[in-house]
């Protein structure tokens, strides 16, 4: 009987070649001041500006709490330009690890009063992308956001909010 472990031995290096190794997110994280934005306008006012923008978007509020001011919403999707997930390297080359459909962005937006007229709104974003690497089981990663989506949302927060106002209440007329 003749050993085969020449061809075992070629099969089993070109099947680990293939399969390649996962790198993490390699960039920091956007500093906390670039995430947040301060408004000339009371609490409740900005509360109903985040809300509103949270609508615009079409995200899904996933948890609410105007007394800590905390708003958790879920988006649809996120793309390379929004968030580093990662890459692969395999004796091929090197590829991204690019978001597909089935990927998710989690907004956390956290409201707190800075005296009688004024807000903070912070925003930070989650992303998780699936992860498949041939011969492992599927997986998902954290990606790190690029402050892309952040910066976009502070923007539109800050319009709505510039068109906030309180109801005027009018007598009625007996």
């Amino acid at each position: 009987m003749k050993p085969v472990t020449a061809p075992i031995a070629i099969v089993l290096t070109a099947a680990l070649a293939l399969a390649g190794c996962f790198y993490p997110p390699q960039i920091p994280p956007p500093s906390a001041d670039h995430d947040r934005v301060r408004l000339e306008l009371p609490y409740d006012l900005a509360w109903d500006a985040v809300n509103e923008v949270i609508k615009q978007n079409n995200y899904n509020v996933r948890a609410q709490d105007p007394t800590h001011g905390i708003v958790e919403a879920q988006g649809t999707s996120f793309t390379l330009q929004d968030a580093d997930c990662g890459e692969f390297r395999t004796l091929g080359g090197r590829f991204v690890v690019d978001p597909t459909a089935a990927s998710s962005a989690e907004y956390n937006f956290r409201l707190k009063a800075d005296g009688p007229e004024a807000s903070i709104v912070e925003v930070e974003s989650t992303y998780v992308a699936p992860l498949t690497v041939p011969f492992h089981p599927p997986s998902s990663t954290v990606c790190v956001s690029r402050g892309v989506d952040e910066a976009r949302l502070l923007d539109q927060v800050r319009e709505q909010a510039a068109q906030e106002r309180r109801p005027i209440y009018r007598k009625s007329l007996p």
